[in-house]
């Protein structure tokens, strides 16, 4: 079980997968003292939740653990709605009314550090429930008055955009700026599964 100073700093490699930090950074990031970060990162990678390059440098291991990255998330996002009470009330909405087995959703972009005049949105669907689970998405936010940018994809197009590293798309997009809300077991897979 992860300290609640892991937990914090796990958050930071959680929401910025693409990134490498020194335990400095990290430790300036949150505010904790040096030997603090020092003694909670040393365990952190020895468990395999945090990776060291040979300049010292810490990253993500999102092959891994997938359980324990989803509880991280989900922390995140209970943050990030708490702050966020009109969105927090469609996420409900569609989540009551989404018929499917099998989604992710996320928040991308600049609105997960600041509220701006719109929200993003990316879905993940299995193509066969894609376009209806569209509709369903669209129809729940005619009843909302905030700004959404919806965007729905399938797993085979999220495979084909995590596989282009270097291409500028919505999914490359997420990795450094998201907060997952629904299905963060399942983004870490297909990330994984993509990046092999």
């Amino acid at each position: 079980m992860l300290t609640k100073t892991q937990l914090k700093v796990m958050q930071i490699f959680t929401s910025k997968i693409n990134e490498k930090f020194s335990i400095k950074q990290i430790s300036e990031i949150l505010k904790k003292t040096y030997p603090l970060i020092h003694r909670s990162i040393q365990e952190l990678i020895q468990n395999n939740f945090v990776l060291k390059d040979n300049k010292e440098l810490l990253s993500l291991n999102y092959k891994e653990n997938h359980q324990e990255l989803a509880y991280i998330e989900s922390s995140r996002a209970k943050e990030f709605l708490n702050k966020n009470k009109t969105l927090s009330l469609f996420i409900r909405d569609a989540l009551e009314n989404l018929k499917s087995d099998f989604f992710i959703l996320l928040v991308f972009g600049s609105s997960v550090e600041k509220e701006g005049r719109d929200t993003d949105l990316l879905f993940i669907f299995n193509k066969k429930d894609l376009e209806n689970n569209e509709r369903v998405i669209r129809n729940t936010s005619e009843n909302f008055t905030l700004k959404l940018d919806i965007n729905a994809i399938s797993v085979e197009s999220a495979y084909e955009m995590l596989s282009k590293r270097d291409n500028v798309n919505v999914l490359n997009e997420t990795l450094n700026k998201h907060v997952i809300l629904f299905g963060a077991e399942n983004y870490y897979r297909i990330l994984k599964n993509a990046r092999q």
